[in-house]
């Protein structure tokens, strides 16, 4: 993309979108304990079915790999993420990336498709994301995402909150997990008609076990927790978690994912 479409771009982000800095993420911890979430998220490159020449918005796109891979199709696609740190590690890829919040996206009748792999979970303000999805949109353009769906990491999150309360303490609320019913009324109640939805269990093994797995993701449920304490938590949340999730044949852990994917279409 040249340095005028680049320009442009960089205008419209500061313009468009109410900045809000999401600083939990560390890319190292991502990249270590949590490759698999890109690597499952190929299968719902092959949904979105990018097109030459579209223009595509990867809504959460993390560290840009997905991001990347959609570019190879011969498409112009813009990766948006809360973490500065995320973008600045897609830019190093090659990939066209801004910082800014999907819950304040006003983007209008800019792109062909909306992409969004295991990002939709962690903004608590699904109404504001689906009005801005749909009116960044241009009219027949195609929303595709997977995100978390009712029960998923139930028992990891279970572990927390009752952890985190034996010590008078409070966890925040920070994943949304709707049902498909609830996310297709939500979806058309912005202009969105579902085309095709599926909910399934993915037992997913975590390369790093379930601490590697909550020092990665769980900092946002701890904000409200003293930092020094949050090891002794993690800890802890990992004592209980394992005796309660499945292992494969080799006794490896398998984190109690359940997921929603979907394709919608503006009307």
């Amino acid at each position: 993309m040249g340095n005028s479409i680049k320009s442009v771009i960089l205008k419209k982000q500061k313009g468009n979108i109410k900045m809000r800095v999401s600083q939990h993420w560390e890319k190292e911890k991502y990249e270590k304990n949590a490759r698999f979430v890109s690597i499952y998220g190929e299968e719902l490159i092959e949904w979105l079915k990018p097109q030459k020449d579209e223009y595509i918005l990867d809504l959460g796109c993390g560290d840009g790999v997905l991001t990347k891979k959609i570019t190879e199709y011969g498409c112009k696609v813009l990766g948006l993420d809360g973490s500065q740190k995320f973008v600045e590690a897609a830019r190093k890829i090659g990939v066209e990336a801004v910082q800014g919040d999907a819950q304040n996206m006003k983007f209008e009748n800019e792109f062909d498709a909306i992409f969004s792999n295991a990002a939709l979970h962690w903004m608590t303000n699904p109404e504001k994301v689906m009005e801005g999805v749909s009116r960044a949109l241009k009219k027949g353009g195609r929303f595709v995402a997977e995100t978390g769906c009712k029960g998923n990491v139930g028992k990891i999150e279970n572990a927390i909150f009752e952890t985190v309360e034996k010590h008078n303490l409070k966890a925040k609320k920070c994943w949304f997990f709707p049902t498909p019913e609830e996310k297709t009324k939500l979806l058309e109640k912005y202009g969105l008609k579902v085309k095709r939805m599926i909910s399934f269990s993915r037992p997913t093994l975590l390369p790093t076990g379930i601490k590697g797995w909550l020092q990665t993701f769980s900092a946002p449920a701890l904000v409200n927790v003293p930092v020094e304490m949050h090891e002794k938590l993690i800890d802890e949340i990992t004592e209980k978690v394992e005796k309660e999730l499945e292992r494969n044949e080799k006794g490896q852990i398998l984190a109690d994912y359940i997921r929603l994917r979907f394709e919608a279409v503006k009307e």
